[in-house]
């Protein structure tokens, strides 16, 4: 039963008694008998919810101390799955295909052409040239349990931030992109 239950219950009982105490007592007493009933509830609730209270806080405090220790380790497995990539850079995906009972990894391989959002809604869209010179795009979200590896196979060479003007092109054209030179220290 919930607080308020109880708090309606209890009351209810006090005012079977006061009726009961009616017929018998005068009204002067009844008054006094009434007021001190009801402050006798009222303290014993007040104490009970003052307790529940404390519980319920500690309880949270507890809870969200462990969500947020659970969302550190979440973000530290993401960060091993995908490496750091920019538009520009040509990517292998290996994501999960889910059929009937069946678990398969299917790759997908192609130019990344954007990247958006912030947080829990980003998202990279990836573009390849299927068969017959058809372009392909695909949409990942960056925390998607279904992505099991992100592999960079070359880094291009953009000054565009969405590049979508590769949609317009045709063949061999289509992919080519500049490939970034990256220096290495003495």
């Amino acid at each position: 039963m919930s607080q308020d239950e109880n708090k309606k219950i209890k009351k209810d009982e006090i005012e079977e008694k006061e009726v009961a105490d009616e017929a018998v007592v005068p009204e002067e007493v009844q008054e006094e008998k009434v007021e001190e009933k009801a402050v006798d509830v009222e303290d014993i609730d007040k104490s009970d919810e003052i307790k529940d209270i404390e519980n319920a806080e500690d309880e949270l405090v507890e809870e969200n101390i462990s969500e947020e220790l659970e969302g550190v380790e979440e973000v530290k497995k993401d960060e091993e799955r995908i490496p750091d990539f920019g538009v520009g850079d040509t990517i292998r995906v290996s994501y999960k295909i889910i059929e009937g009972d069946k678990v398969r990894t299917q790759p997908f391989q192609g130019i990344v052409i954007a990247k958006k959002g912030s947080d829990v809604s980003k998202t990279f869209t990836v573009r390849k040239i299927g068969a017959d010179g058809i372009g392909v795009e695909r949409i990942f979200p960056f925390l998607s349990p279904n992505i099991e590896k992100v592999k960079v196979m070359k880094k291009g060479k953009v000054r565009r931030a969405k590049l979508y003007y590769l949609r317009d092109r045709v063949g061999r054209k289509a992919t080519k992109i500049k490939e970034k030179v990256v220096q290495t220290a003495k």
